[in-house]
């Protein structure tokens, strides 16, 4: 028996070291749902948010939890903060899924500006930036979050707490990079690294952890209340947490990888970048038409004859003139 149960525990425990990272989408757009749904992998991370963005992704995703409630309002922006928890699990609210690490949120990004980039229909900015507050120069939005356990003097709890006051400076920086004045459309990503470091110090049972949580939580919620008062509640934001620490190997997804596969892939026919422009012709113009024909046939059906119609009235005084 007992070594029935060591071989489960050995089977399982790679699962469990994969499938250890969630995603939680804290605020969304009304044209689009996040439903329950399964595990999302990182590797199909940058196709859901390309499908969220408005554009048709390269390849199928088994993940089914998105939902595009109208496919004609895009959101202005999609905001993702990635979090190196090193194990930790902050429980955000909102839509919240499990995170497969087959990749890392870098190479997430990098996949989404090469691939979706050169197939955006107006100006698309692309913006990772890594929160760190010792190389940051701007002090004006800096308030360092109230503690308990944590020691302000101390490493690595100076640099978290510095961080979380960084972050929201980092989003009120957004402000100033968006390009949504000028009609386009924002792609940001925010890099928090400190908290791996807390948890491979103290641990994650320990009051020092539970307490940084406690604060990425906060800070995480003040993030995007910025995000939707910048961009009046039409931008996708999403916080990643990552379980496994940067320097592991992580399975990763090549863009050469896409032309390989397409061959053997049941993919879907490629559409140029006119076919919006092409359906909404073609689909008015139809109901357009289908209108007008519609209103032609009523307008025949109650058609007086003795008033309107000459065909009627030539058909009337034949049939007086047999008489």
């Amino acid at each position: 028996m007992a070594r029935q149960v060591i071989f489960a525990l050995l089977l399982f425990a790679p699962i469990s070291s994969v499938l250890c990272g969630e995603v939680t989408v804290t605020h969304a757009p009304s044209s689009l749902r996040f439903g329950s749904a399964g595990v999302v992998r990182t590797t199909d991370l940058d196709d859901v948010l390309a499908a969220s963005l408005g554009y048709t992704p390269i390849q199928s995703s088994p993940w089914r939890g998105l939902t595009i409630t109208s496919p004609f309002a895009s959101p202005s922006a999609a905001v993702v903060v990635e979090v190196r928890g090193g194990g930790a699990s902050v429980r955000l609210e909102g839509a919240t899924y499990g995170l497969k690490e087959d990749a890392t949120i870098d190479e997430v990004f990098h996949r989404l500006k090469t691939i979706y980039g050169v197939r955006a229909q107006r100006h698309t900015l692309f913006k990772h930036i890594n929160v760190d507050a010792q190389g940051s120069e701007d002090n004006t939005h800096y308030s360092l979050p109230d503690t308990r356990a944590l020691n302000i003097s101390k490493e690595p709890d100076s640099s978290f707490l510095r961080d979380m006051a960084a972050l929201v400076s980092t989003a009120h920086s957004v402000a100033d990079l968006s390009s949504k004045a000028h009609g386009g459309q924002d792609v940001f990503f925010l890099q928090v690294d400190s908290l791996e470091q807390l948890v491979s110090v103290y641990g994650t049972d320990s009051p020092q952890v539970s307490e940084a949580v406690d604060i990425l939580r906060s800070q995480l919620v003040r993030v995007t209340d910025l995000m939707r008062q910048i961009y009046n509640d039409d931008v996708l934001v999403v916080a990643a947490i990552g379980e496994q620490t940067h320097t592991h190997t992580r399975k990763t997804r090549s863009i050469l990888q896409y032309t390989k596969q397409q061959a053997d892939l049941n993919l879907n026919t490629e559409y140029s970048a006119d076919y919006p422009a092409i359906f909404n012709i073609i689909l008015w113009l139809s109901i357009i038409l289908a209108l007008s024909v519609l209103a032609t046939s009523v307008a025949m059906a109650t058609m007086d004859p003795g008033r309107d119609s000459i065909i009627y009235r030539m058909t009337t005084m034949r049939m007086k003139k047999d008489n």
